[in-house]
């Protein structure tokens, strides 16, 4: 004799002090948490997955490369991801100079995207592309994203 009453969720066995319970009603209610269980933790519109876990943990990645005042310099991205944005700046100092003296004006701070970005920086899937002006590359303003000997950060984003 199965229980003389059930849960009101899972509708499982809820026992009184004059039931019999049997085997075969625990393997019932085993098999009904089993099954809530399984369609729960393969219903991905209700289940977090692992990736998205790992999205959700890791949403921007840091890494630094030193100039080597080569004109145009792919620099591979280590990031777990393929950034589809970010950012590159020459550490511990001003994002733009002005050199009123020489008219010059220069860039050390930028921003990259897939759907376009600063002159000066692309990016393809983990390749950032950075430029070291060696002309103005509009008027007189210089992008300065490999100057030899400088350190710089790309923090990039999901």
């Amino acid at each position: 004799m199965s229980s003389t009453n059930k849960t009101p969720n899972l509708n499982l066995n809820n026992w009184v002090g004059s039931d019999i319970p049997k085997m075969a009603d625990f393997n019932e209610d085993n098999s009904i948490i089993d099954l809530a269980i399984s369609d729960h933790t393969s219903n991905s519109n209700i289940h977090t997955t692992a990736s998205e876990k790992t999205a959700w943990s890791t949403p921007f990645y840091m890494q630094t490369y030193t100039g080597n005042g080569n004109a145009n310099r792919t620099i591979s991205i280590s990031a777990p991801f393929s950034p589809k944005w970010g950012i590159v700046f020459k550490t511990s100092y001003t994002p733009h100079v002005v050199d009123i003296n020489n008219e010059a004006s220069y860039h050390y701070f930028g921003i990259f995207s897939t759907s376009g970005s600063m002159n000066g920086l692309s990016i393809s899937g983990k390749n950032l592309t950075v430029l070291q002006s060696t002309i103005p590359v509009h008027g007189m303003e210089y992008r300065t994203y490999n100057e030899a000997g400088s350190t710089y950060l790309i923090i990039a984003f999901r």
